[in-house]
């Protein structure tokens, strides 16, 4: 198993986490659509690429990273052109009769497939429901999987309105509602901030209330431990039990990221410093490095800067301010920050994105948050909060 802190883990480089993954192929097998709950950084389009890397019997997947999206006709045509290089479709007659009625619209056929070109005189979620219309029960089912789906719509939200946005979510709905794909088509949906949560402020949770949520928590200590041997055994060092234990008590939120970039910079303080016994003092500088690094964590405030406007990034961010500077922030606090602010309203839908996302948590008390991770304090507080 390599460190890899970029781009999502697949093949031997993922950690399988045998009872999440059981979880998952049970609501699938169940015929369940999935909403993949989880912070960033936690592993959740890695857990998709495993479940299509790696399939059971009679379930094929295809997935799609729709962040880019901001428009619903786009959302449905990107969907529609990567179905077509599918081999539930491309040996369908009922699809070859489909297909020639539209030949107009094709921007080109290959090797790989069929592809429809960008058209806003096109239906294609219509479209998209013909053709899965034409998949046949013999070839198993069809596990439609769609990254940063949140993301595509906050996208919509923010280009053309709340109400192309509340048309969006019904759109998804009617396709798993229908009653004749309800054998063969399923949907995961996955994204880097909380789905619940926007559509919680649009007042139309009656458009998700048919996903179930399958929630990735953070590593155990046993789980993380694991981590850290299969990495191990591709590192030019070793680590003792009691500095395994160490790192994980630093780290508190074990989340497979943070496990990765540690190790990451202890590898590189054994080749640059030569470092042959890794001690806690090797550690505190490893965690320095670490923090020194902003492309590792600027995303944590790229995403409020981007997708928070005016009153409302100030209010999160001085939530985060004072929870960095104090180690907690009160319920009482975060209210009266509110009325500072004038979000009396919405501030509780600010809070649970923070959660959600994986910047605070009140596990401890439901009165009061603190960060999720001393990794992720100790950088707002070093490059955001002064």
């Amino acid at each position: 198993m390599r460190i890899q802190t970029g781009s999502p883990a697949r093949g031997a480089n993922f950690f399988k986490r045998e009872p999440l993954i059981q979880k998952s192929w049970d609501l699938l097998e169940s015929g369940e659509h999935i909403l993949l709950a989880a912070p960033r950084r936690v592993g959740k389009t890695s857990l998709m690429y495993f479940l299509m890397d790696y399939p059971r019997e009679n379930f094929s997947f295809i997935f799609l990273d729709t962040e880019s999206i901001n428009n619903e006709n786009e959302f449905f045509r990107r969907i529609v052109n990567k179905l077509l290089k599918t081999q539930h479709v491309k040996s369908s007659q009922k699809l070859l009769t489909f297909l020639d009625k539209h030949k107009p619209i094709i921007k080109k056929v290959g090797l790989e497939g069929i592809e429809f070109g960008v058209s806003d005189q096109h239906d294609y979620f219509g479209m998209l429901r013909r053709i899965l219309h034409t998949i046949s029960l013999e070839q198993g089912r069809l596990v439609i999987m769609l990254d940063e789906f949140p993301e595509t719509l906050e996208n919509i939200i923010a280009d053309e309105g709340e109400a192309a946005g509340k048309h969006f979510l019904q759109s998804n709905r009617e396709l798993r509602q229908d009653a004749e794909l309800s054998d063969k088509v399923q949907f995961i949906y996955t994204g880097s901030i909380g789905l619940e949560n926007i559509v919680s402020k649009l007042n139309v949770m009656k458009t998700i209330n048919d996903l179930s949520r399958l929630k990735i928590p953070p590593l155990t200590e046993s789980e993380a431990k694991a981590m850290i041997q299969a990495l191990l055994a591709g590192l030019p060092f070793d680590l003792s039990a009691a500095i395994i234990d160490y790192i994980l008590e630093k780290i508190e939120w074990l989340i497979p990221f943070y496990i990765q970039l540690v190790l990451q910079e202890l590898r590189n303080l054994h080749r640059d410093r030569s470092v042959q016994e890794v001690t806690r003092d090797i550690v505190d500088q490893a965690f320095r490095e670490m923090l020194e690094q902003r492309n590792h964590f600027e995303h944590w405030h790229t995403r409020l800067r981007e997708t928070l406007k005016g009153s409302d990034y100030n209010f999160v961010k001085e939530i985060l301010n004072i929870a960095c500077e104090s180690g907690s922030i009160s319920s009482n606090e975060i209210m009266n920050l509110s009325v500072k602010y004038k979000l009396e309203a919405v501030y509780k839908d600010l809070i649970g994105s923070l959660v959600y996302d994986g910047y605070i948590n009140n596990h401890d008390d439901a009165h009061t948050y603190r960060y999720n991770s001393p990794i992720l304090r100790m950088w707002w507080r070093q490059n955001v909060a002064n």
